[in-house]
């Protein structure tokens, strides 16, 4: 099951190319309309080809570190993300065991480049594909290049204090950088997070992240993806892993009567499903105390916040999705009993999918010894420590 979730999410980089050429403008119009090409996200991407002679080796390289001597801050930001670790151990320890025509369908999303698609080749070629040292630029993951490097020439946003757009001076450094508006557009992100409407299970795709923003209220304000995923134009992309992030799209609030307690978790910063894939699982809980403090037996009550998915029989299937929509709640009841405390919090599970569905299974497939194996054990641990805690309270019985 786990090869062919992978499969799939590649088949569908490939028809993602199909959904960037509706959102860009032809590329004869993006010379007039300051737009981006239509080919920007066209997959599989062309190689960049020869840059310029003229150019210094550090204005020719695609590496994430040559960007980084002029900006440091986008690099050190970038380097915390996780696009900047899209060729993850849990990735690359199910990508390792595949030919190369799958493999690069996966890499359209984790390592976008045609460099880096060459470069994972050439190291598995060697033997050496599950070590980063040896895949090159393709251990760089979804890096700078990856969104603003395009036949060697630059793009990006407006101009921060201007709003100019169009191409800045061609003598600057790398031959200046074609500015557009289009890098603050949430279709800027739908390549790599909307899934097509081919691939839907139950009507809706498994990311539909994209679709589900444009029914929010967010969409309707003119708040985009950027605006929350990158205040102030940061390079972090910060989401379901970021405690602090998840906390500021929710509210939750506690309510007690001489019958019972209630947990009510409402969406109120989140633009689109919370969590918005099928990989997090989010669970409200509730448990009696006893005059100790401990947990009460056979007392607890919980809540599933998630979109659970599976693949039987060669199709996918959706078993249930109580996901909360922007401006939707959930809500968990406990009554006393004899109790006079309860406590109640919320637990993500932010790579529940993949620990539990990918992972345990493709551990006890890998032989002992086994890079693959390795790689998997390692995501697993990973995958474990990103789980935390939000919201811990402890409620009293009105007198």
């Amino acid at each position: 099951m786990s090869r062919k979730f992978i499969i799939l999410i590649g088949i569908i980089g490939l028809i993602l190319a199909l959904v960037a050429l509706t959102i860009n403008e032809p590329s004869s119009e993006a010379q007039t309309t300051n737009r981006l090409p239509a080919t920007h996200w066209q997959q599989p991407l062309k190689p960049q080809g020869p840059p310029p002679e003229e150019w210094s080796e550090l204005e020719q390289s695609l590496q994430p570190e040559s960007c980084a001597e002029c900006h440091a801050d986008k690099y050190d930001e970038w380097k915390t993300s996780l696009h900047a670790h899209a060729m993850s151990p849990g990735f690359v320890g199910q990508i390792i065991t595949y030919d190369t025509e799958s493999a690069n369908d996966c890499l359209e999303c984790h390592a976008p480049l045609a460099e880096q698609k060459q470069a994972f080749a050439d190291a598995q070629a060697q033997g050496k594909g599950h070590l980063p040292a040896a895949q090159g630029i393709a251990a760089a993951g979804n890096s700078c290049a990856g969104c603003h490097i395009r036949e060697n020439k630059r793009f990006g946003p407006p101009q921060r204090d201007t709003g100019l757009t169009g191409q800045s001076d061609t003598d600057n450094p790398h031959g200046g950088v074609f500015r557009t508006a289009d890098f603050e557009k949430s279709d800027f992100c739908a390549s790599c997070h909307q899934f097509p409407q081919d691939y839907a299970i139950n009507g809706k795709p498994l990311e539909n992240t994209v679709v589900e923003w444009q029914a929010s209220p967010q969409a309707a304000e003119g708040i985009s993806c950027q605006m929350c995923h990158m205040p102030d134009r940061k390079h972090l992309w910060r989401g379901i892993h970021d405690p602090d992030m998840v906390r500021g799209g929710l509210e939750a609030t506690h309510d007690v009567t001489g019958e019972m307690a209630r947990f009510t978790l409402k969406s109120t910063g989140v633009g689109h499903a919370f969590p918005t894939y099928i990989t997090p699982k989010v669970v409200m809980q509730a448990v009696r105390l006893d005059v100790r403090g401990n947990p009460v037996p056979d007392t607890a009550v919980s809540y599933v916040i998630k979109r659970e998915v599976g693949y039987a029989s060669g199709r996918w299937l959706e078993y249930s999705d109580t996901r909360i929509l922007p401006g939707e709640t959930a809500s968990l009841d406990l009554n006393w009993g004899d109790s006079t405390r309860i406590k109640m919090w919320l637990e993500i599970y932010p790579d529940d999918y993949y620990e539990h569905e990918v992972y345990a299974s493709l551990v006890e497939s890998f032989e002992d010894g086994s890079p693959e194996k390795a790689l998997i054990e390692q995501a697993i641990l990973k995958a474990q420590a990103s789980d935390f805690i939000l919201f811990e309270t402890i409620l009293k019985r009105p007198e």
